[in-house]
């Protein structure tokens, strides 16, 4: 949801792993700023800008993912449908989209460009703070990216997702770890990835997979049901 900082250099390993050593004994302490403090073109540009996609790689991750037609899919701080486009295009012709966010001003400019692309499988919900506003027990995969740290009462919020997912549902996260050097949030408004995963087990999902390897600067976590 908020602005990635693109490096011209990438960080060796072992200074990444440095790195999060260090941040991995942090707690996020100070929520940023919101990302509506920043004007529609400017969060759009940055949502939408092409160089995002060689270090994001959305492809990668949809696929990593394994969506399937009929698969339903919540896309939750969705943005400018960054990847909500991606899933709908994934899922069809016979499953469906929630592009969910709080900010119904982006949700506008994708509603026009889910028509322009004839994505009539994606559906945008202006959600609550507290809420996503997910349909009781409809949902396959939930999915955040660069979302997380935006959200405060984690665990009660990710209940309410768990309660629009399926029985065999998923919920999937993707973002910084404190130390990353693809952002430039302060350390104490991130999340360490321990605390991603104690916060979701609190909130009633198992903690099934860790793909380490595809997003450096990242951590992308799956979570199931239970």
């Amino acid at each position: 949801m908020n602005r990635i900082i693109c490096v011209k250099k990438v960080a060796s390993p072992a200074l990444l792993t440095l790195l999060f050593s260090i941040a991995a004994f942090a707690q996020q302490t100070t929520m940023p700023r919101p990302t509506t403090a920043r004007t529609l073109e400017s969060r759009v540009t940055g949502y939408e800008r092409t160089e995002r996609d060689a270090w994001m790689k959305p492809d990668e991750v949809v696929k990593t993912l394994e969506l399937k037609n009929g698969d339903v899919v919540a896309d939750i701080g969705a943005g400018s449908g960054y990847f909500s486009r991606r899933f709908a295009n994934a899922v069809a012709p016979n499953g469906k989209v929630y592009a969910v966010d709080i900010d119904a001003e982006v949700l506008g400019y994708l509603k026009d460009r889910a028509a322009t692309e004839n994505l009539s499988n994606l559906v945008t919900v202006i959600s609550k703070q507290d809420d996503p506003l997910l349909p009781a027990g409809a949902v396959d995969l939930a999915f955040f990216c660069d979302a997380t740290h935006h959200i405060s009462g984690r665990v009660e919020f990710y209940r309410k997702v768990a309660a629009g997912l399926r029985a065999n549902g998923r919920m999937a996260i993707i973002d910084f770890p404190p130390g990353s050097p693809r952002t430039g949030h302060a350390a104490n408004e991130l999340i360490p990835q321990a605390q991603v995963i104690s916060e979701a087990e609190q909130a009633g999902f198992r903690f099934a997979k860790a793909h380490e390897l595809l997003l450096p600067g990242f951590y992308f976590l799956v979570f199931e049901k239970k």
